[in-house]
């Protein structure tokens, strides 16, 4: 048994398809350019490249000298704008950065949405919450009901009864969504949180939900 049918998860692991239909259904989303055309990427960063981020437009696990690691959403820098070629070599996510009062982790299990504030304490962590988890406090936190109500719309859409959203939180208020995992961890939200996630979970699943 599934929360969510494997053919659904594998259209909406798609990252550009993610977006489109994020916006669609009334959601705020970073602009976003993915090239290997280098001056296209050029034109998209202009004269700014610290307000732009690069980010991995997959699975972000990759191997280095037979060592495993993690490729973390960082800023663009002046050496990346001095070796920008390398852009010709595959397609290359870059992303304006949103300025960001906090992070939300929203998972949404059927019908319930749970909204958990993640506030970073290092400038590591605050570019990518991944690089930095001793630096991260937690909190649940209300969803406004146009955001709930562009996820629920979201949901329907790509046919997911499980996810968790990424989204920014700006210091204005808005709500700007980066990804939505299609099979997102929990554990660490109900630890710091005490969110019953699993228990939802448990019941969609009781349920017979696919």
């Amino acid at each position: 048994m599934y929360a969510n049918h494997p053919n659904r998860c594998a259209d909406a692991i798609f990252k550009p398809y993610q977006w489109k239909i994020a916006a669609e259904c009334g959601l705020a989303v970073a602009d976003t350019a993915i090239t290997n055309d280098v001056d296209a990427a050029r034109r998209f960063v202009g004269d700014t490249p610290h307000e732009s981020i690069t980010k991995a437009l997959g699975p972000t696990g990759i191997t280095v000298d037979g060592e495993v690691r993690v490729s973390h959403t960082r800023p663009l820098s002046g050496t990346d704008m001095a070796d920008l070629d390398t852009v010709a070599l595959t397609a290359t996510t870059v992303q304006r950065w949103v300025p960001k009062a906090f992070e939300v982790r929203l998972t949404v299990v059927g019908s319930d949405m749970f909204g958990v504030a993640i506030h970073a304490d290092s400038e590591a962590a605050r570019e990518d919450y991944r690089s930095d988890p001793s630096a991260l406090r937690h909190e649940p936190v209300d969803v406004p009901g146009r955001v709930a109500d562009g996820v629920a719309r979201y949901m329907a859409r790509t046919g997911l009864a499980y996810a968790g959203f990424d989204f920014v939180v700006t210091p204005a208020g808005d709500w700007t969504m980066l990804e939505a995992n299609t099979g997102p961890q929990v554990g660490w939200l109900e630890a710091a949180t005490g969110a019953p996630i699993t228990n939802a979970l448990a019941d969609l699943l009781a349920k017979g939900a696919t």
